[in-house]
């Protein structure tokens, strides 16, 4: 019963949480998922292939699997620094929040969030503490400039012949809206079409792997650096 509880409190049902350690057990045999506290957190080291070797310290949140963990970078290990990609507070910057779900869909566990996010991340860190630079092709600004380049790329299927910051900021405000935008309203591209005549199908599509609440997060951060640039 108290395991149970514990596993209740962590915000994780005991039969997720069996499965879970089941897969961490197949793909990252050195982690381990511990729900006997709050939050619940999977610690350990992962090795990569060179034989390096970072410490894991990821947190899962309550409302996991739909929200997304957090990873805290030891500070010995890899600076608490802007560009290293790391916040004061010591939380990893894996990736802008609208590209969550597509290294991470709906339906993945936290191995596939290790390999997918969290691996990728550290071989990154391998490469700048080797050579005092990101690997060619994985370094991106840091800030609303990151987001920007983010989105240059989320939108680069629509052929937008100018992804100025104006248009993304008008995707964004529709991928951030929890219900579909409808096709009578003008088309972000600025081409001064209905949606319906317009980029409708390519922004259905992208809202399949952008969810409205990272969005929005990313839409509620440029507006307040925006706002921080400009006070008045």
């Amino acid at each position: 019963m108290g395991a149970h509880r514990a596993h209740e409190h962590a915000g994780m049902r005991s039969d997720l949480v069996a499965k879970e350690r089941a897969r961490l057990a197949e793909a990252f045999p050195s982690m381990t998922l511990d729900t006997s506290k709050v939050p619940a957190r999977v610690t350990g080291t992962m090795w990569l292939d060179s034989g390096i070797g970072f410490s894991v310290d990821l947190e899962i949140p309550g409302n996991y699997p739909r929200g997304i963990p957090e990873l805290k970078c030891d500070r010995r290990e890899i600076p608490w620094e802007i560009d290293r990609h790391v916040s004061p507070c010591g939380q990893a910057c894996l990736c802008v929040a609208s590209e969550y779900r597509k290294h991470w869909p709906p339906g993945s566990d936290l191995a596939d969030f290790l390999c997918n996010l969290v691996r990728p991340y550290f071989i990154g860190q391998a490469y700048y503490q080797a050579h005092g630079r990101w690997p060619p092709g994985h370094e991106r600004a840091h800030g609303p400039d990151g987001i920007i380049q983010a989105y240059q790329e989320l939108l680069a299927p629509l052929r937008l012949e100018a992804a100025t910051v104006s248009v993304i900021v008008g995707f964004i405000h529709l991928l951030a809206r929890q219900n579909e935008p409808g096709g009578h309203e003008a088309c972000p591209c600025r081409s001064g079409a209905r949606l319906r005549d317009c980029h409708q199908p390519l922004l259905r599509a992208l809202r399949r792997s952008v969810a409205p609440e990272h969005a929005a997060i990313d839409r509620d951060y440029l507006a307040w650096a925006a706002q921080a640039q400009n006070p008045a």
